[in-house]
Parts: C-alpha cells; structure tokens; sequence
C-alpha cells in the first residue's frame, strides 16, 4: 500500500477558510463594541456602566444612546440620584 505524501494532492479543507472568516467577524464585532451605534443598547447596558462606577461623562454618551422615553426617565432619575446633573458632574454616591 503506497501513502501519497504529495501535500498538492490532498483534498483542501474548506472549512479551516470559513473557521478563519467566522473568527475574524467576532473579533470584528468584539472590536466594533465600544463604537457607538454598533451594539443594541437597553436600559441594562446602562445599568452595568452604572454599577461599575462609569463616570458622568460616560454615562452621558450612553444615554445619547437611547431614545425610548420611558428608558430615558429611568436613566436620568439614575443620573439624578448619583449627581449627574451634566457631563462634567462628579458622582456623589
């Protein structure tokens, strides 16, 4: 039994090419995420930044985010109730 050793007669793997371009389309999409409009924001995406302590500044940009009303009165009453009262504010809380 003869083995055929001769790499440009083995059968090309298609999938190692589409594994290649799943990969980099997450790592686009991992890339992309901090960029604003790039991601589906929620009163939770706000909420998170808000727990980690992000500073008025931050939770400003986010909120330019949204356009629900009712997601925009939950925000600025958060925002209310740490001291956000602008973008340049400090945290009180």
């Amino acid at each position: 039994m003869k083995i055929n050793s001769n790499p440009s007669t083995r059968p090309r793997r298609r999938w190692s090419r589409a594994g290649a371009v799943g990969l980099a389309l997450v790592a686009a999409g991992y890339a992309t995420a901090g960029c604003a409009g790039s991601m589906y924001h929620n009163y939770r995406t706000f909420e998170s930044a808000l727990d980690r302590g992000a500073s008025c500044s931050e939770l400003f940009d986010q909120r330019a985010e949204f356009d629900d009303a009712d997601t925009l009165v939950k925000i600025d009453r958060d925002l209310d109730r740490i001291g956000c009262t602008s973008r340049d504010a400090t945290r009180d809380d």
